[in-house]
């Protein structure tokens, strides 16, 4: 898994949330809530998932917001926390 952005395709991220339960986004906050809002949108023909937007502090990134689907992980789920967390991890490791 990776973080996306808003210049990303959007439907990257929306296969993320289909895949991992979860598409994780950086950049400041504007950008990275409209990105948000343009993935839950297009996650819409998708009944089976229940997409939210959630915010996470994560080191080196400060906050990352992401969207996940609240039918896998509950709010305050510790899985999808460790998940962030990883994918943080990952993208720090690659700059």
């Amino acid at each position: 898994m990776k973080t996306y952005d808003s210049r990303n395709n959007v439907h990257d991220a929306v296969d993320a949330v289909v895949e991992f339960g979860v598409a994780a986004i950086e950049g400041t906050k504007q950008p990275a809530v409209e990105y948000c809002e343009q993935v839950i949108k297009t996650l819409e023909p998708y009944t089976d998932i229940c997409p939210m937007t959630g915010f996470q502090e994560v080191p080196e990134l400060g906050y990352l917001c992401y969207v996940y689907d609240n039918n896998r992980f509950p709010v305050g789920d510790e899985k999808l926390r460790d998940l962030i967390l990883e994918v943080a991890r990952g993208q720090v490791g690659n700059s």
